[in-house]
């Protein structure tokens, strides 16, 4: 499928007819759609979308969803045309005119109106394959009338309306036949933006890439019709005879109903609240840029750390006065010199004498007491008392054989063991490690004083840039953007909180509804669909589970080769794993070695080249032939990576690929040399400074315009 022309009236920027023709033929691919910022690239972009998508392209890229709650749909439609269409309205027509429209429609005499009233963009397409359906060229219409407040959206295909749309509506039309919406943003993206995909880091995040995942590889249609299935058996059983377990399962399945209900609320509030984030972090990030304006860069963050230091350092100075205090108590005995040999020889010498002293009082007790019961044992046998007292006294011999005198040897201290132990340890430390350690200790306590006195000067210095008038007004403001900032990410955690208490409970339902369902009998009248049901359930599980590991080794290998042509660091991933969980998925890399790749460790154009792989890898996975229009190209790649993207990228990502770029910043005229073999043809946006329109050029004069 190829787009062969588009055409803007009155939309936005874009004043009268503006049309585009693209060239087929030649076999290059690329075409380019330049223009200086402000005159209308991204503006272009994204008339395309609300051409096919209508109010349904909030559901494709937060700008358009937030653009429309801020003033509803109604309000983007009427800003959509064109100023000075508007301004004419106001001043080139009469009030009772307008008025007249408005109540009447439009009538012979003021039909002229149409000119500055209406607005449309149109699609023609060629090579589009519609089942049983010859097709030369389709053509998609979407416009609006702001003074009857009406969209209408026309297709015609080979310039006539056909009945499948008529019958189909048009939305779901496009949906099917053209593009679906929910994978609409991986063949209409900003190279800026693309970088989320790689960023994919929130719940909710990782859950729409999983459902673009699904919708782009074919899952999600099977998953469809095997839920399908699942609720007509659902039918079957709320239709049975069996009036108690139907009361039951209805009251089930309403309770389910609520809890789905509940957690698509909590999904749609925590997608604001994160685009409400990721704006408040922008505006952050301005507050700080104009603070290093403004000569100072600190940052609350800054500040809070230099104060952590501060306290820290605080910390280890009484710690290290502490400790310098216990080794200054034993400074007398590191320069007692021999006065401390001679006082540990003497304390050794004394501390044998009362160890000896103590072990002879111990023998000669033991001795004493064994004496004594074997005495008293005599007591007990009968025999003489003569032979009694050659026991006795031969017992007394060979005792007082082992009874040690007390030495009289004299000792000047009465040390204990303890005491001994502990001096030793201190004498140990004073001959061996001491100095060596009071030296560390005292280079550590000197560097630690220099790092207080460094930040509280730093800290006062800080706190005197914030008393100057318009640093302390942008201060104020950073503080408060960073105060909203936590009360959202509070606010977005309590919504992930109760969101996951609700899917708990919610699969207890589930489980009770599926138990419930094998009792529900079901009627002889739905007894045979009921069981085809069953056996196609079956059958889809088993064939879901083959798909999904196919696809999945599929993606994993194209994007580990996309990534590997791509970058410039050969065999730089070693490996892709594509993890999927329920509704969510997660894309790990690992290095040639094994080793995990944190996707936040890459660069920005790392972190491009692999969302464009993976944006590459479904497009090809996908078999889906559409054009990719892409918006700031070639933003954040160097020369050598920007140069893999022009010849490997561009030309085999699509049969047809629009570019946007901005002249001189996301094209160089190296670039444009290189890119030249692929170029089709090219077109510049012009602006008078009224509005602004289209103009195709040589591709050789693109630069010279």
């Amino acid at each position: 499928m190829k787009i062969k022309g588009i055409e803007l009236k009155n939309y936005r920027l874009y004043k009268g007819i503006n049309q585009v023709v693209f060239p087929n033929g030649n076999n290059k691919n690329l075409y380019l759609i330049s223009g200086e910022n402000g005159f209308g690239k991204t503006t272009f972009l994204h008339s395309l979308l609300w051409c096919l998508y209508g109010r349904l392209m909030a559901d494709i890229d937060e700008t358009f969803r937030k653009e429309m709650s801020n003033g509803g749909y109604n309000n983007f439609r009427i800003n959509n045309l064109n100023y000075v269409c508007r301004q004419k309205l106001n001043t080139e027509i009469a009030p009772n005119i307008l008025s007249s429209i408005k109540k009447k429609g439009y009538s012979v005499e003021n039909e002229f109106a149409k000119e500055f009233s209406c607005y449309s963009v149109s699609l023609e397409f060629v090579d589009v394959l519609i089942p049983s359906i010859p097709c030369q060229s389709l053509k998609i219409t979407r416009s609006y009338d702001i003074l009857l407040d009406e969209e209408n959206v026309e297709i015609l295909i080979d310039g006539i309306p056909n009945e499948l749309t008529i019958e189909m509506g048009n939305e779901i039309f496009i949906n099917d036949f053209i593009l679906n919406k929910d994978i609409a943003r991986f063949f209409f993206f900003d190279s800026e933006k693309i970088i989320t995909l790689a960023e994919s880091n929130t719940v909710e995040e990782k859950r729409k890439l999983c459902s673009a995942y699904n919708e782009v590889l074919g899952v999600k249609k099977y998953e469809v019709l095997k839920k399908n299935l699942e609720n007509m058996r659902l039918r079957f059983r709320r239709k049975s005879d069996d009036i108690d377990n139907r009361n039951k399962l209805n009251s089930l399945l309403t309770k389910q109903k609520s809890l789905n209900e509940a957690i698509a609320e909590q999904r749609m509030q925590t997608s604001d609240l994160e685009s409400q984030l990721v704006l408040l972090k922008k505006e952050d990030e301005n507050f700080q840029m104009q603070l290093l304006r403004e000569g100072n860069d600190t940052t609350l963050e800054e500040l809070n750390r230099q104060e952590a230091l501060l306290e820290t350092t605080r910390k280890k100075d009484i710690e290290y006065k502490q400790r310098l205090k216990m080794f200054l108590e034993y400074a007398p005995f590191a320069i007692s010199g021999k006065l401390l040999k001679l006082t540990k020889a003497q304390i050794e010498h004394d501390f044998n004498i009362v160890q000896s002293q103590n072990d002879i009082k111990n023998q000669n007790f033991l001795l004493s007491n064994i004496n004594n019961d074997l005495q008293q044992a005599f007591d007990n046998i009968k025999i003489s008392d003569k032979e009694k007292k050659q026991l006795v006294d031969s017992l007394n011999n060979i005792i007082s054989k082992y009874q040690c005198q007390t030495t009289i040897e004299k000792n000047l201290l009465n040390i204990r063991k303890e005491d001994f132990d502990e001096f030793m340890a201190v004498y140990s430390n004073i001959t061996t490690t001491y100095r060596i350690e009071f030296e560390h200790l005292a280079d550590d306590y000197r560097k630690n004083k220099l790092v207080m006195e460094r930040t509280v000067r730093k800290i006062s210095n800080m706190h005197s840039k914030e008393n100057d008038s318009v640093i302390k007004s942008i201060r104020m403001k950073k503080n408060e953007s960073e105060r909203k900032i936590t009360e959202l990410e509070q606010k977005i955690r309590q919504l992930h909180e109760e969101r996951g208490a609700t899917n708990k409970e919610l699969a207890v339902v589930s489980r009770q509804i599926s138990e419930l369902s094998k009792k529900v009998s079901v009627d002889d009248s739905n007894s045979k669909k009921d069981k085809v049901a069953e056996q196609l359930i079956e059958e889809l599980n088993t064939f879901l589970i083959a798909l999904k590991r196919e696809k999945k080794s599929a993606l994993e290998r194209r994007i580990k080769n996309s990534m590997n042509n791509l970058m410039h660091k050969n065999d730089f991933i070693g490996k892709v794993d594509v993890v999927i969980e329920d509704d969510i998925i997660d894309i790990n890399l690992y290095a040639t070695g094994g080793s995990i790749i944190k996707k936040e460790s890459l660069s920005k154009g790392e972190q491009q080249l692999f969302a464009t792989s993976l944006l590459k890898a479904l497009v090809e996975e996908s078999g889906i032939q559409f054009p990719v229009f892409i918006d700031s190209p070639l933003q954040k790649f160097d020369k050598s990576h920007a140069k893999k993207i022009i010849t490997e990228f561009y030309p085999t990502v699509s049969k047809q690929v629009i570019l946007f770029p901005l002249l001189h910043k996301e094209l160089t005229e190296e670039e444009l040399e290189i890119m030249k073999p692929y170029v089709n043809s090219a077109f510049v946006l012009k602006n008078n400074n009224l509005y602004s329109y289209i103009q195709q050029v040589d591709i050789n004069n693109l630069f010279k315009e």
